[in-house]
């Protein structure tokens, strides 16, 4: 009788966790949150393809429905990559006007995931630049927010950097995209404000020294498009 009520128990118990939800991880979170946002099931079979790519979007940023109907019209986007790619692509740029910054002895920056493809360490040579003052926070997003020139990498195929760009004030800050990635592909994806894109090959220090020299006086003007 007791082996009886124990499978019982047994029985019922196993019949209650499949009542019982499995907590969310983190990606499956935001991908409900992509699809409440932007209601991803209206725009076509690729429904699934425009939610997950459309999760790699600043949580700030609104993409146009008209742009995710031409990213299900295009057809040939199955991939997450692809339809991300092609949803930067086709987003409108967030507007960020650049204020020159004054003219003084000394800029703050911060540095971030720098790629280093040569023999120059391109974040040592930076902290012995006469001129510049690394910012250290707590978090990047407060280093960022504090320091004047930022120099950045892309963020990966994903382009994680726009997640950084979209939380801080970009009017005063000079904007560094140190990438691989050329610089078409940097502008087409990066829905922010890019002031110089550089690849992560200088020869020297002195190469890397003298770089920084042209981007201080970059930064303290405003180059006019006549």
């Amino acid at each position: 009788m007791r082996e009886i009520i124990q499978k019982t128990g047994k029985f019922f118990r196993a019949i209650g966790q499949l009542f019982v939800a499995e907590p969310a991880d983190k990606s499956t979170i935001i991908a409900r949150k992509v699809c409440r946002k932007y209601r991803a099931w209206k725009y076509g079979p690729l429904d699934i393809f425009i939610e997950i790519a459309a999760s790699y979007f600043p949580e700030n940023y609104q993409l146009d429905e008209e742009v995710l109907k031409a990213a299900n019209a295009a057809g040939n986007i199955y991939s997450p990559k692809g339809m991300l790619y092609f949803l930067l692509s086709h987003a409108r740029k967030v507007e960020a006007p650049r204020q020159p910054l004054p003219i003084k002895t000394s800029y703050s920056y911060v540095a971030w995931q720098k790629i280093n493809l040569s023999k120059v360490d391109i974040v040592t040579t930076l902290t012995k630049h006469p001129r510049l003052i690394e910012i250290r926070e707590e978090t990047l997003e407060l280093s960022a927010a504090k320091a004047e020139i930022l120099i950045l990498s892309s963020g990966g195929d994903y382009f994680e950097v726009n997640h950084l760009l979209s939380k801080i004030d970009l009017t005063n800050k000079y904007v560094i995209i140190c990438s691989v990635f050329d610089e078409d592909e940097i502008r087409d994806h990066v829905l922010y404000r890019v002031d110089r894109k550089i690849s992560p090959n200088f020869k020297s220090e002195n190469e890397c020294l003298s770089f920084i020299d042209e981007i201080i006086r970059e930064a303290t003007t405003i180059t006019l498009n006549i």
